[in-house]
C-alpha cells in the first residue's frame, strides 16, 4: 500500500493549504499538508537553542509533512521504505518531506518529538553534508532525548542499535 493521507483526519490539526499544487510524493498525488506553524517554529525555536545549527532556512522554507501509516511503501528518489511497526517518522532528505505515521497528534508528546527529531533531520542536512544519511541519526536521537526529558518525559531508547544504525558503510561490526 502506498503512503496516503488523511485529510479528514487532520484537519481536526492541520492547515491544510489548497491552493498549493499537487505535489508527486511515493508516486501518488498527495495534498501539500503543513502542521500548524506555531508548532513548527515553537520546534525549531528549541533546535536553535540546543544547537548551533541555522534554522533560518527551515523557518523560511519548512519541509513538506505528510502523513502515512505502518506497512506503506515510501519510494523517493535515492531509496524507499517500508514503514516497520513502532516507526513514528521518516525523513526523505532529498525531497524535504516528512512522513509522520499516522495516528499522530500535536496534542501528544511523544507524537511531537518525533515531529522535533523529523525536522532536527531537516535543519541538519540544510547545514552540511554527512557521510551517509543514517550518519545524522545519533544526533537526532540525543536531541529528541533532551527535548524529551526537558518535557519530563524518559524513554529508554536503544543507544546501542542507534550507535550501529549510525554507522556508515559495510565494515566489520564487533
Amino acid at each position: 500500500m502506498a503512503c496516503a493521507l488523511r485529510p479528514l483526519l487532520l484537519a481536526a490539526f492541520c492547515v491544510i493549504l489548497p491552493d498549493l499544487p499537487r505535489a508527486e510524493i511515493a508516486g501518488e498525488h498527495a495534498f501539500c499538508l503543513r502542521p500548524p506553524d506555531a508548532l513548527v517554529q515553537e520546534l525549531l525555536d528549541w533546535i536553535e537553542e540546543a544547537s548551533d545549527y541555522d534554522v533560518s532556512p527551515a523557518r523560511a522554507d519548512p519541509p513538506l509533512i505528510l502523513f502515512c501509516d505502518e506497512g506503506d511503501a515510501l519510494d523517493y528518489p535515492g531509496g524507499g521504505t517500508l514503514v516497520q511497526p513502532g516507526e513514528g517518522g521518516v525523513y526523505d532528505y532529498q525531497a524535504r518531506v516528512i512522513y509522520l505515521v499516522s495516528p499522530w497528534s500535536p496534542g501528544d508528546t511523544w507524537h511531537r518529538s518525533i515531529l522535533l527529531h523529523e525536522l532536527i533531520h531537516d535543519v541538519q542536512f540544510l547545514n552540511r553534508t554527512w557521510e551517509c544519511p543514517n550518519a545524522s541519526e545519533m544526533e537526532a536521537y540525543t536531541l529528541q532525548d533532551d527535548w524529551l526529558k526537558a518535557q519530563g518525559v524518559a524513554h529508554d531508547f536503544d543507544w546501542l542499535a542507534i550507535w550501529f544504525w549510525s554507522k556508515c558503510g559495510d565494515g566489520p561490526h564487533p
